[in-house]
């Protein structure tokens, strides 16, 4: 490895698919899961010497590791403001692909794991693991597989519940500020339209903030507004440059009609529209600045507005130097006619756009498509996943975002496509009718989480999985009609975490269930092995053993440490991941013997130190380590738990004598660790009471 490229901001093609190259292909190469993988081979085999599909097929198993996205994706909430990733918790609600709000039911840290980076073509970016899914026409893509010729969706109009308290002229008068005001030194605003600035005085006036106006050149006049700076202060305007301004965070939780008045003002201070004769795209919209983050923030303001826009860099030259700014354009002219409707400009670009608004061509739509136009590897990024009630989708710089790997081998087994959907996206018996008619011959139809499918599509379903058939029902009322409809055979491959909450009726539908479990250390080591021979890692019968000690019986955990073990070995060892320097790399990656990592031992921690090994409360013991109770549950105390080490007890969490001795402690006598008195609850009776 030479110097040139021991940090570089691209990676090989090779290092660029190793996720996807360590997932198996086929049956043969899937390791583990022995008595679920020679049923399968049995069902398959025979199906294909019978020449017909095989039965329906249940995967059942835990949850796996989530599908994580930068901490530093702002995610949109139902009141209209956008939030971090890394600053969600959990019981906000957040909007999901329906437009709808939802919320959230646990937060999942992930730490840092490889990632991609991928832009669109309307200037929209996202950093996300390769196996993120993306809502796209097709249905659910990873993030690894998106291609320039795949379209992502962008939610329009979405169902928020405004909750400002602002009056609209203070929205007018942010967007006025934004575009042509002087916040640095005196609070001024400089224009040259008279009906601009006719505008913003009386909004200063109706505000209550005095003005003063003089000329400032041959074609323009300069406001002086007194009383402004609180304001200003208290919303992250005062001393902004033109390269630092912002969007202010009340904005976002306006409704469509202020974030409208805030758009107009904007645009009749930075906005040019244009026509273009007869070409194809006749009146173009345009915002300016050199403020990217500004023109995301408007960019992400119009899509709420149901407007489509594309953000580009602009280079020229100004006062004689090279020079970049930043464009937001609107140039369909569907998107065009929206933002005539729904954005009120003042002032000769206001009177142009009257003038010149085309017709409306389209209707009204949900979700608008956006292009992928690169996917590019990132290295490591801080990463977290949410679970959200529903039909388990949120939007993340404006993208839909929502584990499959048997399902594909099903599919290559039997040479046949694959759809692949998941429960919560089947709203309506409709959409599943039009996926059961698009299949073909021998396709294999995945649903993910399909103990989630609403219940009109399950009974739908009912006869498509036995008779091959569906029955659409045209119209309403008496004049309502049953039209049935013809499916090709196909085999339904159902996963699902929570198989309990399946109805018998659909349970029952399935010729083979099966149930997955962790894997064991020793299938875990022919795991890595693979792996290791797959990116070109050489590594010993000890390294192998040490990893697979460590993976918490996940495949997708051991994987994941392999990278990082392999990392450590070729910039701090030999290339080669042997006993020690998988110990050494593990350390530095804070992961112990047993698998736990910082926040698994910090439970375990507060436990034995500040509680005595319990019984303790699980409210009480997340505010000992700083975390929600809901992370807690979710995400440390299974392991925990299946590992031994925790207890959960009609008392409280307890910690077992196996904890004590992981920590290097003595644990007093009892049979899960301590004889003094438990920590009284509001419920603990006292002995001496009557």
């Amino acid at each position: 490895m030479t110097g040139e490229n021991l940090v570089s901001a691209y990676v090989s093609d090779a290092e660029r698919d190793a996720e996807a190259s360590v997932r198996p292909k086929r049956l043969e190469e899937f390791i583990a899961q022995h008595r679920v993988r020679d049923q399968l081979d049995l069902l398959l085999q025979g199906a294909m010497r019978r020449g017909s599909p095989p039965d329906h097929i249940l995967l059942s198993g835990p949850p796996g590791l989530g599908k994580p996205v930068s901490v530093e994706a702002l995610v949109l909430l139902e009141d209209g403001s956008r939030r971090r990733l890394g600053d969600i918790v959990v019981g906000d609600r957040v909007i999901t692909r329906t437009g709808e709000g939802a919320t959230v039911t646990a937060v999942h840290e992930q730490g840092e794991l490889d990632s991609v980076r991928i832009r669109t073509t309307s200037g929209r970016e996202v950093v996300a693991a390769p196996d993120h899914p993306f809502w796209t026409p097709e249905g659910w893509v990873k993030a690894g597989d998106l291609t320039d010729r795949d379209f992502v969706a962008n939610v329009l109009c979405p169902d928020l519940v405004a909750d400002s308290i602002q009056d609209v002229d203070e929205y007018k008068l942010a967007g006025y500020l934004i575009g042509d005001g002087c916040t640095t030194n005196q609070v001024t605003f400089t224009g040259g339209d008279e009906d601009v600035l006719a505008d913003f005085r009386s909004t200063c006036d109706r505000l209550g903030y005095r003005h003063n106006t003089r000329p400032n050149s041959a074609r323009s006049s300069l406001i002086r507004i007194s009383g402004l700076r609180p304001w200003l202060e208290e919303h992250g305007l005062l001393d902004k440059n033109a390269w630092q301004k912002r969007v202010p965070e009340f904005v976002f939780q306006g409704d469509s009609w202020q974030v409208g008045a805030f758009l107009g003002a904007y645009f009749a201070c930075d906005g040019t529209v244009s026509r273009r004769g007869r070409d194809r795209y006749d009146v173009v919209v345009e915002f300016y600045s050199v403020s990217r983050g500004l023109l995301e923030d408007a960019q992400h303001l119009l899509l709420r507005l149901g407007v489509q826009s594309r953000l580009k860099l602009k280079r020229g030259r100004y006062q004689g130097r090279p020079h970049e700014s930043w464009r937001l354009s609107v140039t369909s002219q569907d998107d065009v006619a929206r933002f005539v409707q729904r954005v009120t400009v003042t002032g000769e670009r206001g009177r142009r756009l009257a003038e010149w608004a085309p017709r409306r061509d389209r209707f009204e739509e949900r979700l608008a498509a956006d292009r992928v136009a690169s996917v590019d590897a990132v290295g490591l990024q801080e990463c977290r996943c949410l679970t959200v009630d529903g039909d388990h989708t949120f939007t993340v710089n404006d993208f839909v975002v929502h584990n499959t790997t048997l399902a594909n081998i099903v599919a290559a087994e039997l040479g046949s496509g694959i759809r692949v959907t998941s429960g919560p996206a089947i709203e309506r018996s409709g959409d599943l009718a039009a996926i059961l008619t698009s299949l073909a011959e021998g396709d294999v139809l995945f649903i993910d989480e399909i103990h989630r499918i609403a219940k009109p599509a399950e009974e739908l379903l009912y006869s498509a999985m036995e008779d091959f058939r569906v029955d659409v029902v045209v119209g309403k009322g008496p004049g309502a009609t049953a039209i049935p409809l013809d499916v090709e055979p196909f085999t339904l491959v159902g996963a699902t975490t929570r198989s309990g909450l399946l109805t018998g009726p659909m349970r029952d539908r399935f010729g083979f269930v099966a149930h997955l479990d962790f894997y064991a250390p020793a299938d875990l080591e022919t795991l890595l092995h693979r792996s290791a021979r797959i990116l070109g890692v050489p590594i010993t019968e000890e390294g192998a053993a040490e990893i697979a000690g460590r993976s918490r019986g996940t495949p997708r955990i051991a994987n994941r440490l392999l990278r990082r073990v392999r990392d450590f070995a070729e910039v701090r060892a030999e290339g080669v991941v042997n006993l020690e320097t998988a110990r050494a790399a593990l350390t530095v990656y804070d992961v112990d013997a047993l698998g736990l990592d910082r926040l698994d031992r910090a439970v375990l921690t507060a436990l034995v130190d500040s509680f005595r090994g319990g019984p303790v409360g699980l409210s009480t013991l997340a505010v000992a380590v700083g975390e929600q109770p809901d992370t807690v549950e979710e995400v440390c105390e299974p392991f925990l738990v299946r590992a031994g080490l925790l207890a959960r007890t009609p008392r409280g969490r307890v910690a077992t004598p196996a904890a004590w001795h992981h920590l290097g402690r003595t644990p007093p006598n009892g049979t899960f660790g301590t004889d003094a008195a438990p920590v009284p609850d509001l419920f603990s009776a006292q002995t001496d009471q009557p």
